[in-house]
């Protein structure tokens, strides 16, 4: 027989409040205090602890965890999926609900037994489940009481919902409309707004449905379904943004409102076919953003300067360019916000209008009942606009009325997909836009790319990188570790990297003439113009990002262009 699994609560508490005077976080008077309520109350020491208020929860399991050298579980992120908690008590014969008042949960992971408890002291809940599990291998986790109640949440709606649909039901519309589906759905929604994601992505597969949330850019995966519940969750959401729950062949965009935590969002849905049925993707917007000016956005401040004289500029054309995802109308919303005094008339053209704005006339360009980018321009130039921004340039069409908007006396500012700032100008001419024109109107053009932020908790001092010269390497260099502020991602947030090309007068001749995009580009180094690649390792030099971070989003061949 394998020895014990418990901690013995004697032990416990000496080694705790041994810890705990070392650390500094409690005095040998307040230990004497913590133990003489223990004994009267009947308790452990950290439940006295707690109880007396000498410290928050989260630190107490923090210093418990440490002691006894177990793997702590505070972040939902580390918490088991409800389906396998359910799986492992069905295969292990125990009862759920046994687990529920006990506060001990088994899952399986890597061949091993994976158990997770509050009270690692508890022989007996701990001792049952060891004697289920005859020789097989265990691990053992201690859980932070809020974390155990969020398993204890997420178990009860994972029943519910198989109980729903072991019961055959194959209507649709109905599941849509029960109550395991809607609080199904809402938990997804609620864990993807505290992880912080900015996409929710939910994808139909042969043999189970994946939902994935994208956290500062990555996809990380949150659970997995049985693909028998997709029917009944895509439908929930379609009925939530207003689309067709009968369509499933072409694809629908719509969009809802929620509010989560005190904060609302606006979520943009969109869902396309697959060959497995469907995938649905939501953008999470919220609706109140504080970090929408410029000084937020990380501009240095030599770009910060020159992209607020764009946009004091009276006429002309600003781009801003770079991938989807990019932070691009984030930008250009920072700029209209730093631009706007309630003493011009400003007007947007989007498709979809993403933030909505006070004091901004902002409209949706309708392309499916010919309501154009181009169109809607026409319409708003009659209303006497000071500034515009076009979501997009498109087509030749939309070009053509943005430069005639310039030069009528108008600043355009709008987006264009290319991968640095100089390519801009033949990508305009590829579309039919003559070099002249493009040469007469462009003011200014910005790449962008969004790296990630290094964890300010956790992150390490390194070495500078041996591609850089010696003269060039100082600087506050450091790495991602991972850390429970930052679910050991090792980052936290992103900030964007930025390319500021202004067009000069050698530029405009340049451009005019037709000359290839790499004689443009070389004048723009040659006027000290930094590239993607070097903003990026500026920030990494001042510790706000890794090296690897840059590399990642920037390449090096954005040094050369």
């Amino acid at each position: 027989m394998a020895a014990h699994i418990y901690i013995d609560s004697s032990q416990l508490d000496t080694g705790l409040s041994t810890h705990l005077v070392q650390q500094g976080v409690l005095g040998d008077e307040q230990v004497t205090l913590v133990q003489n309520s223990a004994a009267e109350l009947k308790c452990s020491f950290i439940e006295a602890a707690s109880r007396l208020g000498m410290g928050g929860e989260d630190s107490l399991w923090e210093a418990m965890a440490t002691v006894i050298q177990w793997p702590l579980v505070a972040s939902v992120a580390l918490c088991p999926p409800a389906h396998q908690i359910l799986t492992q008590c069905q295969r292990l014969g125990l009862s759920i609900d046994w687990c529920l008042d006990q506060n001990v949960f088994v899952s399986q992971q890597d061949d091993l037994l994976q158990i997770y408890c509050v009270d690692p002291t508890d022989r007996f809940a701990l001792g049952v489940i060891q004697h289920v599990a005859g020789e097989e291998e265990m691990a053992v986790h201690l859980l932070t009481p809020a974390m155990a109640a969020s398993i204890a949440d997420d178990v009860s709606r994972e029943r519910a919902v198989s109980e729903l649909f072991g019961r055959n039901n194959t209507d649709v519309m109905a599941l849509a409309e029960e109550a395991p589906v809607i609080n199904l759905v809402n938990s997804i929604l609620e864990r993807a707004i505290q992880a912080e994601a900015s996409d929710i992505h939910i994808e139909a597969g042969a043999q189970s449905m994946l939902v994935r949330f994208r956290v500062d850019g990555r996809m990380v995966e949150f659970m997995q379904q049985p693909m028998g519940r997709f029917a009944a969750i895509a439908s929930r959401i379609k009925l939530m943004a207003q689309l067709d729950i009968a369509e499933r062949r072409l694809p629908q965009d719509g969009r809802f409102s929620t509010r989560m935590a005190k904060r609302e969002f606006d979520v943009r849905v969109s869902s396309a076919p697959d060959v497995h049925g469907e995938s649905i993707v939501m953008r999470l917007l919220p609706k109140k953003r504080d970090e929408l000016t410029l000084d937020n956005l990380g501009f240095e401040a030599d770009h910060l300067e020159l992209i607020r004289q764009w946009g004091s500029l009276s006429n002309g054309i600003v781009l801003v360019t770079g991938p989807t995802g990019s932070g691009k109308s984030t930008t250009l919303y920072g700029l209209l916000a730093d631009i706007r005094t309630g003493q011009e008339k400003i007007v947007t053209v989007e498709d979809p209008v993403e933030y909505q704005v006070e004091g901004i006339t902002q409209v949706q360009a309708r392309p499916d009942i010919g309501y154009t980018f181009a169109k809607a321009l026409r319409t708003f130039l009659r209303q006497d606009p000071d500034v515009i921004m076009v979501g997009e340039i498109r087509d030749k069409e939309t070009a053509d009325i943005a430069i005639q908007s310039s030069l009528t006396g108008h600043l355009v500012l709008s987006t264009l997909h290319t991968n640095d700032a100089c390519s801009v100008f033949p990508r305009l001419a590829d579309i039919g836009v003559e070099p002249y024109l493009v040469a007469a109107t462009i003011q200014g053009v910005q790449a962008q790319r969004l790296v990630r932020k290094l964890c300010a908790s956790c992150a390490e001092p390194t070495e500078p990188p041996t591609f850089l010269a010696t003269e060039a390497a100082g600087g506050d260099w450091r790495k991602p570790v991972g850390c429970k502020a930052c679910q050991g991602r090792g980052y936290r947030g992103r900030v964007g990297v930025y390319e500021l090309v202004p067009v000069t007068p050698a530029m405009r001749e340049l451009i005019t003439r037709g000359a290839p995009v790499n004689d443009i580009r070389e004048l723009a180094r040659r006027s000290g113009n930094r590239s993607l690649l070097e903003d990026g390792l500026l920030k990494a030099s001042r510790g706000i990002t890794s090296v690897e971070e840059v590399l990642r989003v920037c390449s090096m061949d954005d040094a050369d262009t």
